[in-house]
């Protein structure tokens, strides 16, 4: 699971966007270049994320997941950024 929160300014409630992958821990397999991805195969997977290309590990992880909810977010919405330009 990873989680992204947004705040839009004090007081405000933030916006939370959830990604979660499902999958098991298995004995290591792939590069141990990063992190616990040796041990994690996704559900419907037959290699662990340090197998698999790069590509299909962002498709499919939970941060890629929780990300792409952000950029949804981001994309339908009409912020106007305001600048303080005492800074």
């Amino acid at each position: 699971m990873c989680i992204f929160s947004l705040a839009l300014g004090p007081g405000e409630e933030p916006i939370t966007f959830v990604g979660k992958t499902a999958g098991k821990i298995v004995p290591a397999r792939g590069p141990n270049d990063f992190g616990w991805d040796p041990v994690f195969q996704p559900d419907g997977f037959e290699q662990t994320y340090a197998e698999m290309p790069k590509s299909v590990k962002n498709e499919i992880s939970h941060r890629g997941k929780a990300l792409a909810l952000v950029k949804e977010h981001f994309a339908s919405a009409s912020y106007i950024v305001q600048s303080d330009d005492s800074a």
